[in-house]
């Protein structure tokens, strides 16, 4: 299995990189539960270039204090710093600073888990005014090697998540963007996985955009 993974990884990315204005990104999503309590620390590293391997796009670092209200429901609360610049010279770099508050519900159905995200963000964004936007995330992995998610498994991850924009600004559509992704995916260990997926993102009414996705999945234990 690790092979046949291995085998479809290098054809998967050679054949998106092949696909005109194919942008690159590198996520790190980690998770530490805080030993005997209902708490967790969520700590994330997005790198993103407009092509694959060149020409940053934007970083993005967001950590969140997680509780898990019911085994179904956990609320999180966090914040984040997006730094970006422009395609291209000149960079024009800028940063945002931001704040959010989020609610997940998960279940599963027969072999597939899945996860609905709702989230909140408060945008301080560099020379622009304050902003608002909703998010709604729907999240399924469906296991193809065994019945289960558990080390050494393959499985498939979809997800498409819809942003609205909250403001007063009448210069700001209600529709800000979408990301349809899908993808395979590999646990490493049972919490340790890795990802490799394509996504395409609408932003406003822009041209859509194509993007590979290499991310690593990882739970640890604050002893």
């Amino acid at each position: 299995m690790k092979i046949t993974f291995t085998i479809f990884l290098s054809f998967f990315i050679s054949a998106l990189s092949a696909q005109q204005q194919a942008q690159g990104w590198l996520i790190y999503f980690g998770n530490t539960a805080i030993k005997s309590t209902k708490f967790s620390i969520h700590h994330e590293l997005q790198l993103r270039d407009y092509r694959l391997g060149g020409d940053h796009n934007q970083t993005l670092l967001r950590v969140g204090l997680e509780y898990a209200v019911k085994p179904f429901l956990s609320v999180t609360g966090g914040y984040g710093f997006i730094y970006t610049e422009a395609e291209d010279t000149p960079n024009n770099p800028f940063a945002e600073h931001r704040i959010y508050q989020e609610a997940t519900f998960k279940h599963i159905i027969d072999r597939f888990s899945i996860r609905h995200r709702f989230r909140l963000e408060e945008r301080f964004i560099e020379d622009r005014n304050f902003r608002g936007r909703g998010r709604y995330s729907l999240f399924v992995d469906v296991p193809l090697s065994k019945r289960d998610l558990g080390k050494g498994a393959i499985y498939a991850a979809v997800y498409d998540e819809v942003f609205l924009n909250i403001s007063d600004d009448d210069k700001l559509d209600a529709f800000d963007r979408n990301r349809l992704y899908g993808g395979i995916g590999y646990k490493i260990t049972d919490n340790l996985g890795v990802q490799v997926g394509y996504m395409r993102q609408n932003v406003e009414k822009q041209q859509a955009t194509n993007h590979v996705l290499l991310s690593l999945h990882h739970r640890l234990k604050w002893q």
